[in-house]
């Protein structure tokens, strides 16, 4: 039948006598017969030559539907058959079509055309591309439907796709209807735009002429014009990378180009966004971009060969030197080598197209030298070999000064190593060979020519050869034998600053001025950026942080003595008087001088630890990674695919006679450390008898032991990788079997510290200073970071010392108060009113490290972490040196293995059965579910609460399901919604009620009520336990257990909201985020939430220290009644009695309100308030709040946070929304968009209103009055407004909203005012309930 309609259509488009009327129905039944045709009968009926020469004459001829018929057909036949591609194109098919295209005057026609050469093209782009098709496609591209754009697009891309060199000129007649794409608003069209134009580019590569061609068509003015006014912010992660690409093409070869990027401001577009990306946890990739990018410039800028000493600096290069700065940062701070790499080349280039002069000039603003110095401590190859070859250009650009600074700044001392090194190299090439591991090679990763075959640039002896050639370099210059920059002057300056610190230590500040100035001013001089001795190299390798921290722990830390200390409360003494001393040295500013000592030292310990990169290995596998970008990250340990280990297989150890040997290979995942392994083994090898000790067994692999704090999976990575600078584990890791070796621990040793650790314990618990129960101070009295740590790695130092540090930093107020009130009971303050401190700590991100911050961000990108690959450095900085992480790095941390510290069991409530609550859910709200609900509903735990007994409503959840590992979500009785929003509000409430007065939890509940006050209880300093009495169980009518239940439920209320992402309102004081964190309370905290109780009863101690102070002098004071007087009032006369102040129903001691306060009782008054106020009167409601959070997840895993950074993680971000920024993190929809009436005055009220309406706008739209972390931006949905449909008067109608989508359904009012009108009505009725969701 097909056959019989093929041959009767033939017989019709050859009758030329025929109408067109007849041969357009002939193409039409063509058309119809091709679609439904097998190709088989096709090809025997068919005879492809006459309908190849006839199509194209009745395109190109017809008129009416006979041409749109004539491109179909040619379209079916090759989409049928693609060979028939080829005997169209001979027939000139392609040329009609193009031409057809060109001067078409109906779409469709248009359309049709441009399918048929999209089949065509892709069986013979190179002839098509030769016929012009490329910029034909693109000919009438605004007028086509979605669908055609996107063909259209498609054929080019088809076209110029690694096009042949002859082929260039055709494939760049499409740039400028490209180019002209570029301003759309279609992310896709201009991402596949992009695409095209980076691959003209790449075609193009090497010829000028082309790629000047290119720029004739404002390709770089379109590109950076979608870049230029922050535009580079908005745009995805796929478009940015495409211009990028595009831009660094086509600047590699095209001086023109170059000339328009650095005439449109190229070098602050780049300083801006390398400044943003190497602040972003998932900027790597765009800034190893961005650095590419600036090599690309410099290739046409460097052509007529390299300058010399004489020729003036060029206006490029001087735009582009004023990036080196960031370069240099962004180097030091990469968390890969390949980004090092990357940033030293281009400073290499920098330097090679610099004139001396300016290099002079770079040198005093970006410290070349101090970075280079950084660089030379890698162990990658390619990146020393690199710096080599920048330090001996800078050598040749001006030897003398280059000398002297590679000198101080320790370039010639890293060369030196170097050498040394590189001459004893063979044993540990033999080692590489045997781990077979290989570096990899970098030489080419600049070159866009990707085809390159050579080989490595470094050879074996290469990085010697160098080294040597600059080494004998330095013979041309004799440094002078006096100068300070020699490294025993170093020595000599940092010997003798400590001698005089330790003798200041022994000085009394108004007793010896002079000396404390001369200290001063020296201490200035050793920390100052300016002078000789500072530099970061005379630093680190002086002992500097060595000998600091020796002096803070009174010797302990270099000899150790503590053990034969017999008096460990004096040596606590002396520690804490020598932190005292130095921290009013090193917080103290001096005259002309806005910069603390400390926040030098500080800068100048994380640049030495930057030298310690392979301390901190990144460890990847090729299981790909993945970005995570939001600040509130889902809580939960989502295995949607079974979990990565090793196969195992534990022998006996040669010369081990007593233990059994362990048959069969074992799967070991990836967190399981040997101790675990022991537990396993243990009871299968041991013998009767050997079952004592604690760690019984030693794990080794091929002689090496492994390490009791690291994983086995990361004790072999690393072993196997050594000397390794960033380790990529490849697929053919995981199919090996391991043999790892065991044997019993015959040591027995007991650490040196225990002893001491136990004597330290008992003292500390006699002490009332929480200061030395601090980790920092432990660690500084001991002399040893906690841990199994490797004391010989060169960053345990600098980490020790930091820690001390940023401990000294954080008591800094504690610190000096104690010292100020030691001076008036000395007598060298007269007034009580003076006891004020006046100097403070350093901003706390002074202390972190972005090296550090980044390598964890990235290995937190790894998919396996989750699983269990975590490098045990990021744990032992999470929990030991957390300060050294920016926050946002240790919430993902926190998100990331929250899950191993559940306490939660999904056994105590099966799956499948139901809660009391669950089953009263309406059924059919059940039975319609979709699967995606379905889906969810496995995550997520549903239950129902009422508003009235709202409390009780969050007890019984949090009995049933607070330790459910599993989302819990709220369905509020009686109204409708359900999900994010009313489960928001749900905690918004609970947290309101929890602060309600007469309910006894709250300090300032007793004299509210007793005022007469009603609603909440408010706190100007945030909220703080109410204290309770040991002997009384009820005080007006509350009683404590009913208290102790409520902190429980607190505890519960807080967990959950950690764990699930929710948002509580509750505004908790420092000093109880303290307890939270398990830090203790003493004195000095009071004043945080009570500044006149704490104000007096630091005045109180005050006497008590001078009256001691009186007691044990020798001199005999005149007037001794009158120094002990409380502001020249006798303490008597002030009628205090022992009862608590605040709360008289509160008595200190039995019968303590017929107790009157005199100076010889102060003492013990003074004790029992800081008792009752931080101790023994909250001990039972903390340990409530506490045991209820370790009942969902370990309180422990919250001690890398601070009380500032917990606040926002509970309550969310308290500053207010930037007005400015709004329009960015709001999006228009559904009859709105950004230029809408409506929208412009709904933004004005945003801006308008003031810090209650914000948190009233807040719950309305979210259910939490308060933004997420990270603010308006984090919001997650982004904030929606849509417009309303409305029945009736605009006017009359409220705004609505789903706050689960975040969603504001908004009329379109008639007037702005009427607007804030209803809005404001809406927000007052619209909270408490979702009767307007």
């Amino acid at each position: 039948m097909a056959a019989e309609v093929l041959r009767y259509v033939q017989a019709a488009l050859a009758d030329e006598a025929g109408c067109a009327d007849a041969h357009a129905a002939a193409l039409a039944t063509l058309c119809d017969a091709l679609a439904f045709t097998h190709p088989d009968v096709l090809l025997a009926a068919v005879d492809v030559a006459y309908f190849a020469a006839r199509l194209p004459a009745f395109l190109a001829a017809g008129q009416n539907d006979l041409p749109v018929f004539a491109a179909r057909a040619i379209a079916e036949a090759v989409d049928i058959l693609p060979q028939w591609a080829a005997v169209f194109l001979q027939h000139g098919a392609v040329e009609a079509l193009r031409d057809r295209l060109l001067a078409a005057d109906n779409i469709e026609l248009a359309e049709e055309c441009l399918r048929a050469l999209d089949e065509i093209s892709q069986e013979c782009p190179d002839e098509c591309l030769r016929l012009g098709v490329a910029a034909a496609a693109l000919h009438l591209f605004d007028f086509l439907s979605a669908s055609k754009q996107k063909m259209a697009l498609k054929i080019v891309t088809q076209l110029v796709q690694e096009c042949d060199d002859a082929d260039v000129p055709k494939a760049m007649e499409a740039a400028p209807a490209l180019c002209n794409l570029l301003q759309s608003s279609d992310n896709s069209i201009l991402g596949s735009a992009l695409s095209c134009l980076g691959m003209l580019a790449a075609d193009a590569h090497g010829k000028a002429e082309h790629m000047d061609r290119l720029c004739e068509s404002k390709v770089v003015d379109t590109a950076m014009g979608l870049l230029d006014k922050d535009g580079w912010k908005i745009l995805d992660d796929d478009t940015l990378p495409g211009i990028l690409a595009l831009l660094k093409h086509i600047a590699s070869v095209s001086e023109k180009a170059v000339n328009s990027l650095f005439d449109l401001g190229v070098c602050d577009l780049l300083k801006q966004m390398i400044t943003c990306y190497s602040c972003s946890p998932s900027g790597s990739d765009k800034l190893e971009m961005l650095v590419e990018l600036l090599y690309q410039l410099m290739q046409p800028l460097g052509t007529s060969g390299q300058m010399n000493d004489t020729t003036e600096q060029n206006a490029h290069v001087d735009q582009l030197a004023s990036i080196v700065t960031l370069i240099t940062q962004v180097a030091k701070c990469g968390a890969l080598s390949s980004v090092c790499y990357r940033c030293v080349v281009v400073i290499g280039n920098i330097v090679e197209l610099s004139t001396p002069t300016f290099l002079v000039g770079l040198q005093k603003t970006a410290n070349l030298s101090s970075f280079l110095t950084c660089m030379l401590a890698r162990k990658n190859r390619h990146i020393v070999f690199q710096t080599l070859e920048v330090s001996k250009t800078l050598l040749k650009k001006h030897h003398q000064f280059f000398f002297e600074s590679f000198t101080k700044e320790g370039v010639k001392h890293a060369i030196g190593t170097i050498q040394a090194q590189e001459k004893n190299r063979n044993s540990s090439e033999r080692l590489k060979r045997k781990n077979n591991t290989q570096e990899w090679c970098m030489c080419f990763d600049l070159d866009l020519d990707s085809s390159s075959t050579d080989g490595c640039k470094i050879e074996n002896n290469a990085i010697l050869n160098l080294a040597e050639e600059i080494k004998k370099s330095f013979v041309v210059v004799k440094a002078n034998k006096k100068s300070p920059h020699r490294f025993g002057c170093v020595i000599k300056f940092v010997r003798d600053f400590f001698a005089r610190l330790n003798r200041h230590a022994l000085t009394v500040l108004t007793q010896d001025p002079d000396l404390c100035k001369e200290l001063s001013d020296i201490s200035r001089k050793f920390l100052s950026d300016e002078l000789p001795s500072t530099s970061t190299f005379a630093f680190a390798k002086s002992g500097s942080a060595k000998y600091l921290v020796d002096y803070l722990s009174n010797r302990a830390y270099l000899k150790s003595n503590l053990n034969n200390c017999e008096d460990l409360t004096e040596q606590l003494k002396e520690v804490q008087h020598r932190l005292q001393k130095f921290t009013h040295l090193a917080l103290k500013v001096s005259n002309g001088s806005s910069v603390k000592p400390l926040g030098i030292l500080v800068d100048k310990l994380l640049d030495a630890l930057h030298m310690s990169y392979e301390s901190f290995p990144v460890i990847l596998s090729d299981h790909g990674q993945r970005t995570r970008e939001s600040t509130m990250i889902p809580l939960r340990h989502s295995r949607t695919q079974e979990s990565e280990s090793l196969d195992i297989k534990f022998v006996k150890a040669r010369r081990e006679k007593v233990l059994r040997s362990y048959g069969g290979v074992l799967p070991v995942s990836l967190s399981s450390k040997p101790g675990e392994m022991e537990a396993i083994l243990w009871p299968v090898i041991c013998s009767k008898g050997n079952a004592q000790g604690s760690s019984r067994l030693m794990f080794s692999y091929k002689g090496t032991k492994l390490q009791p704090s690291a994983t086995i999976f990361e004790s072999l990575v690393r072993l196997m990788n050594a000397g390794q600078s960033d380790i990529v584990i490849d697929s053919s890791f995981w199919d090996e079997e391991y043999r790892i070796s065991y044997n019993r621990n015959k040591s027995e040793n007991i650490p040196s510290t225990s002893s001491c650790n136990t004597r330290l314990f008992a003292v500390q618990e006699k002490l009332e200073q929480s200061i030395v129960k601090d980790p920092f101070f432990c660690s500084l009295f001991l002399g040893k970071l906690p841990g199994d740590v490797d004391e010989s790695d060169p960053s345990y130092d600098l980490l020790f010392t930091l820690k001390v540090l940023e401990g000294l930093n954080r008591f800094s107020y504690q610190l000096s108060m104690d010292q100020q009130i030691c001076k008036f009971a000395e007598g060298y303050l007269q007034n009580l009113d003076d006891l004020k401190v006046t100097i403070s700590p350093i901003p706390q991100h002074q202390f972190m490290s972005n090296l550090l911050t980044n390598k964890l961000e990235l290995q937190m990108q790894e998919r396996l972490f989750e699983d269990g690959l975590v490098p045990s450095w990021c744990v032992y900085l999470a929990e030991t040196c957390p300060f050294l992480l920016s926050f946002s790095a240790r919430w993902k941390y926190f998100c990331l293995t929250v899950h191993r510290s559940f306490m939660g069991d999904e056994t105590s409530i099966p799956d499948g059965s139901s809660t009391p609550d669950e089953e009263s859910a309406a059924p059919d709200e059940e039975e319609e579910e979709s699967d995606a609900q379905n889906e969810a509903s496995k995550k997520t735990r549903k239950h129902k609460v009422t508003r009235d007994n709202i409390l009780e409503s969050a007890a019984s959840m949090m009995t049933k399901h607070g330790s459910s590992t599993k989302t819990i979500e709220v369905v509020f009785v009686g109204e409708v919604g359900t999900g994010r929003g009313p489960t928001f509000e749900f905690y918004s409430t609970v947290s309101h009620e929890l602060q309600r007065l007469g309910i006894g939890m709250w300090r300032g509940d007793n004299n509210a009520r007793k005022a007469g006050e009603a609603g909440f209880v408010r706190s100007s300093f945030g909220l703080f336990p109410q204290p309770w009495s040991s002997v009384g169980t009820s005080t007006r009518g509350i009683e404590l257990s009913d208290v102790v239940k409520k902190f429980k439920l607190l505890g519960h209320v807080v967990a959950r909201a950690l764990l699930d992402g929710r948002i509580l309102d509750i505004p908790l004081s420092k000093a109880f985020y303290k307890i939270m964190l398990g830090q203790e309370l003493d004195i000095y905290d009071i004043p945080s939430f009570d500044p006149e109780l704490g104000k007096t009863v630091l005045e109180f101690q005050a006497l008590v220290k001078r009256k001691k102070f009186l007691e044990k002098s020798s001199e005999k004071t005149p007037n001794r009644n009158a120094d002990l007087s409380y502001k020249n009032v006798r303490l008597e006369d002030l009628c205090l009695d022992f009862t608590l102040p605040g709360n008289p129903d509160y008595e200190l001691v039995p019968g303590g309100s017929e107790k009157i306060v005199t100076l010889e009782n102060l003492e013990e008054y003074v004790n029992l308030i800081v008792d009752a106020t931080l101790k023994s009167g909250i001990v039972k409601q903390v340990e409530a709040f506490k045991s209820a959070v370790n009942e969902v997840f370990a309180l422990k895993t919250l001690r890398m946070f601070d009380e500032e950074e917990m606040e926002r993680i509970l309550c969310g971000e308290q500053d207010s929304w930037a007005s400015s920024k709004l329009e960015d993190h709001i999006e228009f929809e559904h009859g709105y968009d950004a230029s809408s009436p409506p929208i412009k005055s709904f933004l004005e009220i945003l801006r308008e209103f003031e810090r209650e309406d914000q948190r009233a706008f807040l719950q309305f739209t979210t259910g939490a009055p308060q933004l997420p972390l990270g603010g308006l931006a984090s919001l997650d949905p982004k904030l929606t407004v849509v417009r309303k449909q409305c029945d009736g008067n605009i006017d009359n109608e409220l705004p609505s909203v789903n706050t689960c989508r975040h969603f504001i359904k908004l009329p379109p009012y008639s007037s702005k005012e009427i607007m804030l009108m209803k809005l404001k009505y809406a927000l007052a009725e619209g909270l408490g309930s979702f009767h307007l969701s």
